[in-house]
């Protein structure tokens, strides 16, 4: 394949997947940050340090969800102005959000760092797990305006045509991670704080290949001496969406970890914790499928050939549907390997042999909610990509906010256990109907006319 596609011209499936592959390939290196951060801690330091990361979870979408606010919404703007060939503009929202992101991100990360006690007492850690948690939290805060960066500068290289660059960034920032936590864990022993600096150090090294990229200007995209806030604030309009989803699913891993904690104790947390491993991995795969579409979207829109932005739609739908069904089979038939690879099998048979065929138990009924958000996400990105923001927002707070925040509490009292588990993957179903509701709308509005 050549080294540029043709947006406007080449066949959708081999657009699709001239982005798709190194989007699948980057995001789930990045993504393996943490199952690879749990791996290391739970064989070297063991199961409270499982639910020390555990309750630390909900911080990251947190993080996340500010990157998601002007990373997003500007690779659809800047797709958008290159599809309709206004580089310049393209370059200044670019040049813009590098400055912002970078700059308020230092104080951010400064603010997390003063505060990261008071945060993991906020998160609920037990007596047993809380200096662990805070000692953790304390390094991931401190180098948190990276973990601002690298997903910025990442994905504007997808929107750049160097999807292979950034596939390599992400896999470079991966095999740091990896060697960076067996060299801290088992080499030098510093403990919990070793994954922490782990995932930092990976996110500086791949953010310099990718710096290096838009420095050189090799591309359309590079650094101009512009700074607009409008500009920004643009761009942060149209990422909401992403950026509430990401911002919900924290509040809703934290109203989950409070109710295991109240329930089931950190043995739950536990279960939660490896289970969400594995969920990492199918979200991560849904999401690039749904990444995948978002440049050929955007930059069709923008050339106003709309029945090309249908066609990509339909077929990023068909294919997300596809892919979920064949995660979720595996998931199904290799649930038990899945949790015995995260947790020492002799120390499980000592002290807790159930938990494994609990945690197989749980993928099996946490897992239908992919199934359906398949759909849900695919259809979010690509009503972001065509400048519907709101309608992608309502959508993603459905399924990752407000229903499973209705839901949990109620099947929780009424069921159990086993309500606990289903609250969100009967959210993710119910989302399908606000999907349909929402592209009606849209489209009888003339969205694509």
């Amino acid at each position: 394949m050549r080294k540029e596609a043709n947006l406007a011209s080449d066949k959708i499936t081999r657009l699709f997947f001239y982005y798709f592959f190194p989007a699948l390939i980057a995001m789930l290196s990045m993504s393996t940050h943490v199952i690879v951060d749990g791996f290391f801690v739970s064989h070297a330091l063991g199961q409270d340090a499982v639910a020390a990361l555990g309750i630390t979870w909900p911080v990251f979408p947190a993080l996340v969800s500010f990157e998601l606010l002007f990373a997003v919404g500007g690779a659809s703007l800047i797709s958008y102005y290159l599809g309709r060939e206004e580089q310049e503009r393209a370059r200044k929202i670019f040049s813009s959000i590098v400055y912002f992101v970078l700059v308020v991100g230092v104080g951010i990360s400064l603010v997390l760092f003063i505060f990261a006690k008071q945060i993991t007492q906020f998160l609920g850690a037990s007596l047993s797990i809380t200096e662990l948690a805070n000692d953790y939290l304390k390094i991931i805060f401190l180098g948190s305006f990276m973990y601002f960066l690298h997903p910025i500068l990442d994905l504007f290289a997808v929107n750049d045509k160097r999807p292979v660059l950034a596939m390599i960034s992400m896999l470079v920032a991966s095999l740091a991670n990896v060697v960076f936590n067996y060299l801290f864990l088992f080499v030098l022993d510093f403990g919990i704080q070793a994954s922490a600096f782990s995932t930092i150090l990976g996110n500086v090294i791949a953010s310099s290949i990718l710096l290096w990229h838009f420095l050189s200007k090799k591309g359309d995209l590079f650094f101009v001496r512009f700074f607009s806030i409008k500009e920004v604030l643009r761009s942060a309009k149209n990422g909401i969406p992403a950026s509430i989803s990401e911002l919900s699913a924290g509040i809703v891993m934290y109203l989950y970890i409070q109710t295991l904690m109240l329930s089931l104790g950190e043995r739950g947390v536990v279960i939660y914790t490896v289970s969400m491993y594995g969920g990492i991995i199918f979200f991560t795969i849904l999401l690039s499928i749904a990444q995948g579409i978002q440049p050929i979207v955007s930059f069709n829109y923008g050339a106003n050939q709309l029945d090309r932005v249908k066609k990509i739609y339909g077929f990023g739908l068909a294919f997300a549907i596809a892919v979920s069904l064949g995660i979720y089979a595996l998931f199904c038939v290799f649930g038990r390997d899945f949790a015995l690879a995260f947790l020492d099998s002799k120390r499980v048979i000592l002290e807790d042999r159930a938990i494994i065929d609990e945690i197989a138990f749980v993928i099996k009924i946490w897992f239908i909610a992919y199934l359906t958000l398949a759909v849900n996400m695919v259809s979010s990105i690509f009503l972001q990509a065509i400048q519907r923001p709101f309608g992608a927002m309502l959508i993603t707070l459905c399924y990752s906010l407000i229903f499973t925040s209705i839901l949990l509490p109620i099947l929780h009292q009424k069921f159990g256990e086993i309500g606990i588990w289903s609250a969100y993957p009967l959210s993710s179903v119910l989302t399908i109907f606000v999907v349909i509701a929402v592209l009606w709308y849209e489209f009888k509005k003339g969205a694509l006319r």
